[in-house]
């Protein structure tokens, strides 16, 4: 029997968008799957290529069932920054998001609820991004949701526009094929039976997907109740301190 890999499969560099001033230093930030699991090669390579800190987004649950993982050495921080209560019946999700008629715009509102219920958390998580000394890599289970979240809140601050953070978001589609797998294989403890099959996976619609309409909805629905995404974490605290810091580590200027 073939052994899978568990090398996340969901990992890539936030370097080179375009936001306000230039683009997004590369090597510096990174939004990634589960990387508890890793092999430890693979560990070594990234704290080689300067990873410094983790902010691990999953729920207690999660991070109790496979730990910190081998990121976890002298040298590397490790934060847990949790952004739902659970992975297999959040709290905060219904029912109906998990059906086949889940629309995108039902996902990005779900997204905006997060958004606004855990904005504290998110201040925080941008504050270690903005004090971190080396690369940050962040991170959940599949990367797509609630690492989808904090990548768009991260690049609102750096004056991202919308369809910047949609398509950012629209990349993990490409990945999912090699994602439900490893999902299968890391989480199988916590997800019902037959959770993450193929047939599951297609009666879940847009909730298993990674549309970048449900990220434009995200957007949309913040900008409608608050006048902007960043807004409910400017009022949770986010100071022009640590906006101007994110600014200086993470943005360059563009060709």
């Amino acid at each position: 029997m073939k052994t899978l890999d568990l090398a996340p499969v969901n990992l890539r560099d936030l370097g080179g968008l375009p936001v306000a001033g230039g683009v997004t230093r590369p090597g510096v930030l990174l939004r990634s799957d589960d990387v508890s699991v890793m092999p430890a090669d693979f560990a070594r390579q990234m704290i080689d290529d300067g990873v410094t800190s983790v902010i691990d987004l999953r729920s207690p649950e999660e991070a109790l069932l496979t730990g910190r993982g081998p990121l976890t050495v002298p040298g590397v921080n490790y934060h847990h920054l949790a952004l739902t209560a659970s992975v297999s019946t959040p709290e905060d999700v219904s029912a109906e998001l998990m059906s086949a008629n889940t629309t995108p715009s039902q996902v990005g509102t779900w997204y905006a609820n997060l958004v606004e219920s855990q904005a504290k958390q998110l201040v925080v998580g941008l504050t270690l991004v903005a004090m971190a000394d080396g690369a940050t890599v962040f991170h959940c289970a599949a990367g797509k949701d609630r690492t989808g979240v904090f990548a768009a809140v991260v690049l609102s601050a750096l004056g991202a526009d919308a369809e910047t953070i949609s398509a950012d978001y629209a990349v993990t589609a490409t990945r999912l094929p090699q994602l439900f797998p490893r999902l299968r294989a890391i989480m199988g403890g916590l997800m019902p039976e037959r959770a993450l099959d193929e047939a599951a996976v297609a009666g879940m619609g847009a909730m298993m997907g990674a549309h970048a309409e449900s990220m434009e909805a995200m957007q949309q629905v913040l900008v409608a109740r608050h006048g902007s995404v960043l807004e409910p974490v400017l009022r949770a605290g986010l100071s022009d301190a640590v906006i101007d810091r994110l600014r200086e580590r993470l943005v360059v200027a563009g060709d």
